[in-house]
């Protein structure tokens, strides 16, 4: 008998892990003048008296929530529904109307909010678990022999994919899920904690190259991908609080057309964060123990992405938003974030900056610890070869050319530059001496005197950030200056300049000499370490 009793518990124990181990949903209702809400510790319904058929709405969530709950239990989802949400917004609490509880999107939804499960590949291979669980077993096409396997592109499905690609994505993700679980890493993968290790296996079985996968395993279980809201066309956001990203891509083209140029899209922006906060460490080691903290916490940043903007966009200081119009453009307006804006959040103040050490050291820390400019001033070299709408942009374009090459510069050779910080800090200068005169050439953009050259026909007033008098150079010059300077000097003391007072200092106080000084020392510099500058000069 006894042993009939501990056989029938084991049958229970495997029933119940097979089934799930949630317990049922029991909501408690409260009737307030517009809504009604229904909840309990980890769970909250809020319907609005405007949705018409409010028992069949929420009798219809209850099962789905039920559902979920059978699963694994619930953590925390917060759910509002009023006929006034008529684009569904997914955020802390998903806020959609009635018509929206009744798709699958909706469902996917509860698993993600659910779970707090980021994911994408994730949510569709669960939404078809629990809720399809008599699903066929499905096939992989011929599609993956002829494409990388991105779990990260898994997240973006259309409109970055053809039929045949939506259709491999989501027969991966659901038969993914489902391998994980019966491999024992259910906990795993509601906590977003997959590894490229826990589906080596699956892959082999699918004859599925994960090399690709390797090289983006960053990406998992970090991002995810939203393109409900219709008025945005792809929002990415990041799970990070401190040093994360929200990025709204306004429009998209030749660069982000495909899952794996928006990958290779955050791992640049990775990597020059990464970039510019370690080359701050090692070059200025006191700095950056005096102010790491300031440094390593920076608060999450908000990118907006528009290539049809009318304007060149900015970091818009105070509002830890960063309007973008191409990618090269990130590592320097998050230098500004960095060194500008967290600094004003932490109350240390910078008083009557001058403008060309504000913008010359953030170009500084984009050209030597980011390479986004260089990689992209090369792109655009290469593309005036071919194109002489585009060579017009240059001065002299054949010039240009040929002081690169003195200095033997390849620029076929991108991955030589990227990796060489000088040769990209040489290349950079040459073309900003060239724009220089391009904007002299432009008539309407003619430099005033006590004023400093911005952008887009704007001029910041220096003698409201004074230095000492004298100092009226423009946009594009002062950040050739600020070059020398940390030649000379060092980053360390151009960053620690920043946080002094600006009130009484002069050049002298600071760096020994006058700024006439400096700058025919400049002139001097450039001419000994760049062959043939005379020729742009």
């Amino acid at each position: 008998m006894k042993k009939k009793i501990i056989f029938i518990l084991l049958i229970l124990v495997v029933t119940l892990s097979i089934i799930g181990c949630g317990k049922e949903v029991s909501l408690v209702e409260t009737k307030e003048k517009y809504f009604i809400m229904y909840s309990n510790d980890n769970i909250s319904v809020k319907i609005s008296n405007t949705v018409k058929d409010k028992e069949n709405i929420y009798s219809m969530l209850l099962e789905d929530l039920q559902k979920i709950n059978e699963f694994s239990s619930i953590h925390k989802i917060e759910i509002d529904i009023d006929e006034k949400h008529i684009i569904p917004k997914i955020e802390g609490t998903i806020k959609c109307n009635s018509n929206f509880v009744n798709t699958e999107e909706f469902k996917k939804e509860l698993i993600k909010k659910s779970y707090d499960i980021y994911d994408n590949w994730i949510s569709e291979g669960l939404y078809a678990r629990i809720f399809k669980e008599d699903m066929e077993a499905l096939e992989f096409p011929e599609y993956y022999e002829e494409h990388d396997f991105s779990l990260f592109g898994a997240r973006f499905f259309e409109p970055f994919a053809s039929k045949s690609e939506i259709e491999n994505v989501q027969a991966a993700s659901i038969n993914l899920v489902e391998y994980i679980i019966k491999k024992g890493k259910k906990e795993e993968l509601l906590k977003n904690q997959v590894d490229i290790s826990d589906i080596e296996e699956w892959g082999k079985d699918k004859n599925i190259d994960l090399s690709y996968q390797k090289s983006i395993e960053s990406l998992m279980n970090r991002m995810e991908a939203n393109k409900l809201n219709p008025n945005i066309y792809l929002n990415l956001n990041t799970k990070d609080d401190i040093n994360g990203f929200t990025i709204e891509l306004r429009t998209i083209d030749k660069q982000y057309d495909v899952a794996e140029e928006l990958e290779d899209f955050v791992l640049k922006m990775d990597t020059s964060i990464k970039g510019i906060k370690e080359g701050i460490k090692k070059d200025a080691p006191n700095f950056y123990n005096d102010y790491s903290t300031v440094i390593e916490n920076v608060p999450k940043i908000h990118y907006y992405f528009d290539n049809n903007s009318k304007t060149q966009g900015g970091a818009f200081l105070g509002k830890g938003m960063i309007e973008l119009k191409r990618l090269s453009a990130q590592a320097h307006e998050f230098g500004h974030i960095v060194v500008t804006d967290s600094f004003l959040k932490n109350s240390i103040q910078i008083d009557n900056m001058p403008e060309w050490l504000d913008e010359g050291i953030v170009n500084y820390l984009d050209m030597a610890y980011s390479g986004l400019i260089a990689e992209e001033m090369v792109s655009d070299l290469l593309e005036a070869r071919k194109d002489d709408t585009v060579k017009e942009i240059y001065y002299d374009y054949d010039k240009v050319i040929e002081v690169l090459e003195v200095n033997d510069i390849d620029l076929n050779k991108l991955d030589k530059i990227i990796k060489d910080k000088d040769e990209r800090i040489k290349i950079v200068n040459i073309v900003l001496i060239d724009g220089i005169k391009v904007i002299k050439n432009k008539g309407s953009e003619i430099l005033v005197e006590d004023t400093v050259f911005v952008k887009d026909g704007y001029n910041a007033n220096q003698t409201l950030r004074p230095m000492d008098e004298g100092n009226y150079i423009d946009y594009h010059l002062n950040q050739i200056f600020t070059n020398y300077l940390i030649h000379e000097y060092g980053v360390e003391k151009l960053l620690y300049l920043r946080v002094e007072d600006f009130n009484t200092l002069t050049y002298e106080d600071y760096f020994g000499e006058s700024y006439e000084e400096l700058k025919a020392d400049w002139m001097k510099y450039l001419k000994e370490n760049i062959k043939a500058i005379e020729l742009i000069l």
